[in-house]
């Protein structure tokens, strides 16, 4: 698992040097971040935790990106997650790879491992590959394939390997200068290690979010959010809101 996951890693590295050296004159290097606070955590139609922080680091260099984001509950010791991702744009189409470390609940602490530099059979870490596709910005329709590679808690139900797949479909749009964004998600086939639902092909997430940004203090941002969600496969129901400040 280590080895792949460096040989990924060296493949984004190379695309990214390329990138660097043909666009340097004219982007440079940007770094960004911010910090959400939310009213709940809410993950592909999947309630998560409580009230959370989440901050974001980004680094961007032409068509590259790396980032890492957080999530940690108020009450510090039920939910932490950790995420880093690697992404390249070409055109309309993104591919990502993405490191997702979070401790779950006290089931999945009996048999995956908590420690974050370990990656053995029982590694606390899920590596998900990732390609979404921008039709086109007349009609900015989304599709997002999202993959896990590997990771302990991704089995089925029977305990088999189960490469959890999640496919969602989007679409952006503005209401009187509010963002908004709608979009459904599913889960092909059974993936109970990552998303706790025994079933085959479901819909998983079925979503409305709102949101508006202004600035101040010169270049800092501060937004407002809301997500309205449905879990159809979970017969389950979420509305969250929070406030997102950028730089």
């Amino acid at each position: 698992m280590k080895r792949w996951i460096w040989a990924m890693v060296a493949v984004f590295v190379v695309l990214f040097s390329i990138d660097v050296c043909a666009q340097e004159n004219e982007r440079g290097v940007r770094f960004g971040g911010g910090a959400d606070v939310v009213s709940g955590y809410i993950w592909r139609g999947v309630w998560e935790a409580g009230p959370s922080i989440q901050p974001t680091l980004v680094l961007s260099a032409g068509n590259f990106s790396a980032t890492a984001w957080g999530s940690v509950d108020f009450a510090s010791t039920s939910y932490k997650e950790m995420d880093l991702t690697l992404a390249y744009a070409l055109g309309p189409v993104t591919v990502s790879l993405a490191d997702l470390y979070w401790e779950g609940s006290a089931a999945d602490r009996n048999t995956i491992g908590r420690r974050y530099f370990h990656f053995g059979a029982d590694s606390p870490h899920r590596v998900e590959l990732g390609v979404s596709w921008c039709i086109s910005q007349k009609v900015p329709l989304t599709l997002a394939w999202n993959t896990v590679l590997f990771g302990a808690a991704d089995v089925n139900s029977k305990g088999n390997r189960a490469y959890a797949t999640y496919v969602e479909l989007s679409y952006p749009f503005a209401v009187k200068g509010v963002d908004m964004k709608a979009g459904i998600g599913i889960v092909p086939w059974n993936a109970y290690g990552t998303y706790g639902i025994d079933r085959d092909f479901y819909v998983q997430n079925v979503f409305l979010n709102a949101g508006k940004s202004w600035t101040v203090a010169g270049s800092l941002q501060l937004g407002l959010f809301t997500s309205l969600s449905w879990n159809p496969a979970l017969e389950d129901v979420n509305f969250v809101g929070g406030i997102s400040l950028r730089m």
